[in-house]
């Protein structure tokens, strides 16, 4: 099988080594890499359009002994799954699978549509290319709790998950006996109030005034006691299956029922 690994943390971090050393421990796997060469994380879905991506080849032996090839990419990490793809498909490799991580810093409820992590999944799969996420509550102290959740994984969803769905798997950095198990998750709703503080100092140009990030401070909704963020708090491993687009039918119902009749 032909993985492509990706982040948003950038190619020089230590969960993307992480994860290539996980999925090492699957027999017949061969991996290529190609990941940020620098962080970007939170930069969600954008691709690069309207101006040249650079790619920088790097050694593979960092990511262990199936790593067949590693490159640095100057763009996104939807970028990243976008050139690695065209380049593997250049090359008469198909991709079966892409995955992700391990994020430092957890991947949960509403913030995917931030996720850098998520968004390279979601390009994979927008491509034909099934996908998972992996992610860890900051600090990777415990990072090798991966070496036994992602071959886990593997072997359970590989060649199973169903098309036009991301697999998003998250973990809290504890030690490894702390970890309860593993359950399927729904989404949370994680609220940042858009705070935002002026800059003390003023700004050179006229009528134009520097304003400071400052929405840290984060709500929890769980609808169902099931969402990713309770079951993490509660000690587990959290799985959800993430689809590429909402439910459609029942999205153009909606409409439908409110829509004024067509006239004959």
């Amino acid at each position: 099988m032909n993985i492509l690994i990706s982040n948003d943390d950038g190619i020089f971090a230590e969960g993307i080594k992480k994860l290539a050393e996980g999925l090492s421990l699957v027999e017949d796997v061969r991996l290529y890499i190609c990941a940020p060469d620098t962080e970007r994380s939170n930069i969600g879905h954008g691709i690069t359009v309207r101006s040249d991506l650079y790619l920088t080849e790097c050694s593979a032996e960092r990511f262990g002994p199936k790593a067949e090839w590693a490159a640095a990419c100057s763009g996104t990490p939807a970028d990243c799954v976008r050139i690695a793809l065209s380049i593997l498909e250049g090359r008469g490799i198909k991709t079966d699978l892409v995955c992700a991580g391990i994020n430092n810093g957890l991947n949960t409820g509403t913030d995917i549509n931030y996720s850098g992590t998520i968004a390279a999944c979601r390009e994979a799969v927008i491509d034909g290319v099934p996908a998972m996420a992996f992610s860890s509550s900051r600090g990777l102290v415990h990072a090798d709790n991966f070496l036994r959740i992602v071959p886990e994984i593997f072997t359970r969803f590989a060649g199973k998950l169903p098309q036009d769905t991301i697999l998003n798997v998250n973990a809290m950095d504890k030690p490894w006996e702390d970890i309860r198990g593993y359950r399927a998750a729904g989404l949370s709703i994680n609220t940042y109030p858009p705070g935002y503080l002026p800059a003390e100092d003023e700004e050179s140009v006229p009528g134009r005034k520097r304003y400071t990030f400052n929405s840290y401070s984060l709500k929890l909704t769980d609808r169902t006691g099931t969402a990713d963020t309770t079951l993490l708090k509660e000690g587990y491993v959290s799985v959800s299956l993430i689809p590429l687009l909402p439910d459609a039918a029942s999205c153009m119902q909606f409409v439908s029922d409110l829509l004024p009749r067509t006239q004959s």
